[in-house]
């Protein structure tokens, strides 16, 4: 049984208690008898309305949520094109892919509204708690833990806005009408005291707090927070990075042995690799639904899966060339080619039957064999088999539209790669030996042991456009490539499948939305609403 199943279901049930819409409406609203003054009267309340936070990334964080699809669906590896009469969707998928969007954008609007949402949870339990004897009530952990976990929280979702909106308001009381905005750089300092103050109230379990935070997740955010200053601030903090990556080699995580087992459907239980996840259940925690996303129609019958997909997503041609052909993020985690129904073995191991008849199409192959091709003509101009599709999330045999794997935040790869990179940075972009070293770690177990010394990194091969193309590899839709870029000077200056380089930077952030400025007179608007 997962651990903290529950968080989500939590989440709904406790959908009465007062919350925050937005930054721009902080006025508690009532929808129930239940408020704080008569809810918590024991430990287990307390600890389940800790749970509607963690229940809200379950809806907020992973592939198709708003965030996501803003710091993926913009960059250089993910797309979501017109395949005939299917995914126009207003055009949503074709803006962002084009950086063309505007302070109106659906997906915009989204991200800025659950990551305030969050954010108002967390100020909501942090007031509610307050007060509260924790001792009295039996609660299975100290209130300081209680609201450092909600600190980190917060200052996660904080983190999120700084980085996609530049500049937006810092609330951390309930009920604060239009506040103003804060510059970058003052987000940035107090998203790092949030975090550091919490650290030493953190648990350094990794099973007691697995699907909320531990101290090793709050290191994780700190090392990506100082990865990414320089862009944030103008003043690089290499040195803290890599300081935060060493404090996390304290905490006991592993390699895993192979490349995707962290994205298995038993991941909780299979992989040490995994530092910050959010839980998912396709019975108790539902939501994540990665097979919906990337999948054709006809898989759900070849597959026997519960639910049909929707052909949405799609990697981007010249993404899936950037991998080498022995490369096993490569061959096992897409779908190319012609498609088969997929079956079990006596091992539980999954093959395609090739003796079978093939699946087929139904737009504009009807009834033909379905061949997924590595080709997409333009983001208007797909067809239902454009673009390989990630099979990356183990997708289980007869799966729901709710998977049972838990989303990867956080994972021990990314502090090697991070620590890398800030070495390599302070080197003036030249690699050294303990650079070419921690990348190889996490490398070497995507190839065959007879390709391995073709296909290692050296000082002379690993250059900076080569650790960006790697960290895609690795990291590929996983949700922050479009902060890799931007931390890369890549992100509007470079061209890709469909998308032209421009000298415009202020597209390296979204825009504020238009209905919050409206709303609130002392928000100010950033570099990328100053283009409307």
């Amino acid at each position: 049984m997962k651990t903290l199943r529950n968080i989500c279901a939590a989440a709904l049930l406790l959908g009465g208690i007062a919350t925050l819409p937005s930054c721009t409406d902080l006025t508690e609203e009532i929808h129930s008898q239940v408020t704080a003054d008569n809810y918590y009267n024991n430990g287990n309340e307390v600890m389940a309305a800790m749970m509607r936070p963690w229940g809200h990334f379950c809806g907020i964080l992973t592939v198709g949520n708003a965030p996501w699809l803003c710091n993926e669906l913009s960059a250089d590896a993910a797309a979501w094109p017109q395949k005939g009469r299917h995914g126009y969707d207003n055009g949503d998928w074709i803006r962002l892919h084009r950086h063309q969007w505007v302070p109106t954008d659906a997906q915009v609007v989204e991200a800025w509204r659950l990551l305030f949402m969050g954010i108002g949870l967390a100020n909501n339990f942090l007031a509610d708690i307050d007060k509260l004897d924790f001792e009295a009530l039996q609660v299975p952990m100290s209130k300081a833990q209680a609201q450092a976990e909600m600190r980190v929280y917060r200052a996660y979702c904080y983190w999120y806005v700084m980085d996609m909106f530049g500049t937006a308001p810092v609330v951390e009381k309930v009920g604060e009408p239009n506040p103003s905005s804060w510059s970058r750089e003052e987000m940035f300092a107090w998203i790092e005291k949030e975090l550091k103050e919490s650290i030493p109230a953190l648990s350094e379990s990794k099973t007691e707090t697995y699907g909320r935070v531990s101290k090793w997740g709050a290191y994780a955010l700190l090392a990506r927070l100082y990865l990414n200053a320089e862009v944030y601030t103008g003043k690089a903090r290499w040195d803290d990075c890599i300081a935060a990556c060493d404090e996390l080699e304290k905490g006991g995580f592993t390699l895993d042995s192979h490349w995707n087992d962290p994205f298995r459907a038993d991941n909780d239980k299979r992989s040490g690799e995994i530092i910050w996840s959010i839980v998912f259940d396709q019975v108790y925690a539902k939501g994540f639904g990665w097979n919906l996303r990337w999948l054709h129609y006809a898989h759900q019958r070849g597959w026997g899966l519960e639910s049909g997909p929707w052909n949405g997503l799609v990697t981007q041609p010249t993404f899936y060339d950037s991998f080498t052909d022995n490369d096993l993020r490569k061959t096992e985690g897409f779908l190319i080619g012609k498609q088969y129904p997929r079956k079990v073995d006596e091992n539980g191991n999954y093959y395609f039957d090739t003796t079978a008849e093939p699946l087929k199409g139904s737009e504009e192959y009807n009834g033909e064999d379905l061949v997924l091709v590595n080709y997409i003509k333009s983001m208007t101009e797909g067809e239902e088999n454009s673009g390989a599709r990630s099979i990356k999330y183990e997708i289980e045999q007869g799966a729901s539209g709710d998977m049972n794997n838990d989303w990867v935040m956080f994972r021990y790869s990314e502090v090697l790669f991070n620590k890398a990179e800030a070495l390599v940075r302070k080197n003036g972009g030249q690699a050294t030996q303990e650079v070419v070293d921690l990348i190889n770690r996490v490398r070497q177990r995507s190839f065959k042991a007879e390709d391995w010394d073709k296909m290692k990194y050296t000082v002379s091969s690993l250059t900076m456009d080569e650790l960006l193309a790697e960290r895609g590899r690795e990291f590929a839709f996983e949700g922050f490539r479009r902060m890799d870029l931007v931390r890369f000077n890549k992100f509007v200056t470079t061209s890709w499948w469909d998308k032209e380089a421009s000298n415009e930077p202020r597209r390296n952030i979204f825009p504020i939305p238009q209905k919050q400025l409206d709303a609130n007179e002392n928000l100010v608007p950033n570099e990328a609403n100053s283009m409307f």
